[in-house]
């Protein structure tokens, strides 16, 4: 079996958290990240446990799509926790985790911003995404948050059909490594995840208003129920989107992919 290529002393030399990652799972190749790292919660690792990968066969994006990056370029890293928050909370992790990669951007010298409801972009393009998934344990409700990072990747390492709407830490002109970017993205969780648990939950919220890039401008949401365009104005406590529409009237908008008007598209990588 190959050995994977994610270097575990640079990693731990930047991890600053007391529980996320501390005990990781490092592999050249595995399905899912996600599925991996909820695996080893259930199977008695403490909370916290992360996974990382060269590469995944499967890799998940939201809506069923799929998340590829060239292995060794980008980043998959997956961390699986029991969450003692009310279920009506749960709304607010995915924000959380889009925040946190932000953050871990912004601190690594990109000044990323955020595109409801958990995409993280670089003027426009797209850069990371998250994906949260719960699951049932024996030791009860588990959460598992998944990120990719594109890191390493030029231009030509995409896909065409995605090359004009991705982007990658590398092309922002930052020197980070995977390994950096996955101790920062964990560096900044922690505490998120700290005010969700224990804290209050409008610091997660007013963290994710103020790094959103779209406020005031007109946008798409494409929803299960059809597309609505209006103006973007605010993120409900709950996690919705509001939108004014030409009529004047608002709409909120529970789920769904948002897209600026003047974009080609926010793109997956």
């Amino acid at each position: 079996m190959a050995e994977p290529r994610f270097d575990r002393a640079r990693f731990q030399a930047r991890l600053r958290t007391h529980q996320l990652g501390r005990v990781l799972i490092a592999r050249a190749e595995t399905g899912s990240t996600n599925d991996d790292a909820l695996e080893a919660l259930a199977s008695g690792l403490p909370d916290g446990v992360a996974v990382v990968a060269d590469a995944q066969a499967h890799g998940r994006g939201r809506a069923g799509r799929t998340w590829t990056h060239a292995p060794g370029l980008g980043l998959a890293i997956s961390v699986a926790l029991h969450p003692g928050c009310e279920p009506g909370q749960a709304g607010a992790i995915p924000l959380a985790a889009g925040l946190a990669l932000a953050r871990a951007a912004q601190r690594l010298g990109v000044a990323a911003r955020l595109k409801w409801p958990n995409d993280v972009l670089w003027q426009g393009r797209k850069l990371a995404g998250v994906l949260c998934e719960m699951r049932r344990t024996p030791d009860g409700d588990a959460v598992v948050i998944g990120a990719g990072v594109n890191v390493r990747q030029a231009a030509a390492d995409f896909p065409p059909e995605i090359r004009e709407r991705a982007t990658s830490f590398r092309l922002a002109g930052a020197e980070a490594a995977v390994e950096d970017v996955a101790a920062e993205f964990l560096n900044a969780l922690e505490p998120l995840w700290t005010e969700l648990e224990e804290g209050d939950r409008r610091v997660v919220l007013d963290g994710w208003r103020e790094n959103a890039a779209f406020w005031g401008e007109p946008v798409t949401a494409r929803t299960p129920g059809g597309e609505v365009r209006g103006i973007a104005q605010r993120l409900e406590d709950s996690g919705a989107l509001v939108l004014r529409l030409e009529s004047g009237l608002e709409a909120t908008v529970l789920a769904g992919d948002l897209e600026p008007e003047d974009a080609g598209g926010g793109g997956g990588a």
